[in-house]
């Protein structure tokens, strides 16, 4: 399918987006913001269900991202593509799995071949064949075979917008037709390269580096323990940000909370580490987004 090769709309500077629209184009996806943004009824419209079939669906993220994927690849969809391959791997899939949506001949699961089936039909008819409507019935109820034809319909959509307007990729990120390679994890902290503080419990400020796919982020955690379990907040200083931290517990040097974002869009983080001397470790667990490693250390 063809696509312009050109920004046709001009995205508007970040510096002229309202606030909350800046605090969207910080969260990812900046171009596809920016170009809304001239029509700003339109993206909260629009951004509405998309925010809904990211984070509050009920597709596993890894069958989400597939389809999504899928889609790119149908519509020839550079933006999208080059998008959702960080999603997907952030999300479960491997890059081998990203690489099968291409292959003809590539075997899935049943559950993952019916999804994808209708994703091709969908995207190619409109329409979901008898034969495939029965395999996506024998795995999913009614309410998510719904949400698989809003998906589908919803990134369609998106493919021809951003095809026709022009919404340019990034350099370096993934590109369309070319392999996805393995993600690489993280590094950890070497704990004998850092100046000992001498703290050895949960409670104090941490600089927090959570590691994604699609670029790190960088944080500060600020902790207490008490006899109501763990308190304290999640700060993102580039977005600016403050996340109190809802409910938690701690056992020893083992913790674990939930915080729930609300601004720019809303999501639920839940939190596992262990603190040792002053390196902490662990994952963060996002809502319709999959499970990411994070490293810090002790602040001061």
């Amino acid at each position: 399918m063809p696509h312009a090769t050109h920004a046709r709309i001009t995205p508007l500077p970040l510096a002229e987006l309202a606030p909350e629209e800046q605090k969207l184009a910080k969260l990812g996806a900046d171009e596809v913001i920016r170009v809304l943004a001239r029509n700003p009824s339109l993206m909260k419209a629009s951004s509405g269900l998309g925010e809904h079939l990211l984070s509050r669906g009920k597709l596993h993220p890894r069958v989400r991202e597939l389809v999504i994927l899928r889609v790119a690849l149908r519509c020839e969809a550079p933006y999208e593509w080059a998008n959702h391959v960080p999603a997907a791997l952030g999300a479960g899939a491997t890059a081998e799995e990203i690489n099968a949506l291409s292959d003809p001949a590539a075997v899935w699961p049943p559950g993952d071949d019916a999804v994808l089936r209708a994703a091709d039909e969908l995207c190619a008819e409109a329409f979901v064949s008898d034969e495939t409507w029965a395999a996506l019935a024998s795995t999913l109820d009614e309410a998510t075979i719904l949400e698989v034809l809003f998906l589908v319909g919803y990134y369609r959509m998106m493919a021809g917008f951003l095809n026709s307007a022009g919404v340019e990729v990034k350099p370096g990120q993934p590109v369309l037709g070319e392999r996805v390679a393995p993600m690489v994890a993280a590094g950890p902290v070497v704990a004998d390269a850092l100046p000992f503080s001498g703290e050895t419990g949960v409670d104090g400020t941490w600089h927090i580096t959570f590691t994604h796919p699609a670029g790190s982020k960088e944080l500060v955690l600020d902790l207490e323990t008490g006899d109501d379990g763990v308190t304290g907040s999640i700060v993102d200083t580039q977005l600016g940000v403050t996340v109190p931290i809802v409910s938690g517990g701690v056992d020893g040097h083992r913790l674990d909370f939930t915080a729930v974002v609300t601004d720019p869009a809303r999501f639920d983080i839940g939190v596992v580490g262990t603190v040792d001397g002053d390196v902490f470790t662990g994952s963060v667990t996002i809502s319709g987004g999959g499970t990411f490693p994070f490293s810090g250390v002790r602040a001061g």
